[in-house]
């Protein structure tokens, strides 16, 4: 508004004639003209809100690396519900307690967690959205072998800020796959993968199939090669697709493809 009262004033007075933004002072006596200043409006710009106090004072879990007893920690999930995780450990590093707290966006406590035998020195819990619902899913890890690792995955249904256990995977991570899948790659013994795909019915984690990779000997003790079959978790009649044509597309998934090819 001010810049258009700088460029040509709409004050409107009754001796002054404004003609494309000029006007005649030579028709108007200098004595007599009236002069109208506009004054610039102002206002105060709200001052700036200040950020949200943290819900918890634990401080955000990073790595932690291998300490025996992991430090307290707190995660933030990044979905709307913006539920706080203050993550605690107790107990002994041989029988880890690991206790979760759950704080909404307010910082008002909504629940508690506890996986009482959490045997994963070192191990961290992360946030993840396993299902592409838009919401995060809690992932704990509970039992750290030589090869892979057990996970306890926590999954909040719909708008609720409550949890619930929705099952264990175990494997040496967890992914999410374009056809909407959990994915889980697990060492089965050398050369050989278990890629097991898992989806949720409601609150709870179910198989489907499992994407068998195993080597091909050359005859010499030598990798030549490996092969892919899938069998039924218990999940395959759910997927619509023969035996030959769960091989097909689920030997084909990525996560399958990488470990074929290592």
């Amino acid at each position: 508004m001010v810049r258009n009262f700088a460029v040509c004033s709409v004050a409107a007075v009754s001796t002054l004639l404004i003609s494309g933004c000029s006007s005649h002072p030579a028709d108007v006596p200098a004595s007599t003209a009236e002069t109208t200043a506009s004054v610039p409006e102002t206002s105060s710009a709200p001052p700036a809100e200040a950020p949200p106090e943290p819900a918890s004072e634990l401080p955000p879990c990073g790595d932690i690396g291998t300490a025996a007893m992991p430090a307290d920690c707190q995660l933030q999930s990044r979905d709307p519900a913006g539920v706080t995780f203050e993550i605690r450990h107790t107990g002994s590093p041989a029988h880890l307690v690991t206790t979760v707290t759950l704080l909404d966006s307010g910082g008002a406590f909504v629940q508690t967690l506890v996986e009482p035998e959490a045997d994963a020195p070192g191990a961290v819990p992360k946030l993840r959205d396993l299902d592409g619902n838009g919401r995060d899913e809690l992932v704990i890890p509970i039992f750290l072998a030589t090869a892979n690792v057990r996970y306890a995955v926590y999954h909040a249904n719909g708008d609720s800020l409550e949890y619930h256990r929705a099952g264990e995977l175990a494997g040496i991570g967890i992914d999410t796959s374009a056809t909407g899948y959990v994915v889980v790659s697990a060492r089965a013994e050398y050369a050989s993968w278990d890629v097991e795909f898992w989806k949720f019915a409601a609150d709870d984690l179910t198989p489907i199939v499992t994407a068998q990779v195993r080597p091909i000997d050359d005859g010499n003790g030598k990798v030549a090669g490996t092969t892919c079959a899938v069998i039924d978790s218990g999940g395959l009649a759910t997927t619509g697709l023969t035996p030959t044509q769960a091989d097909t597309q689920f030997c084909a998934e990525p996560a399958v493809v990488r470990v074929s090819r290592n």
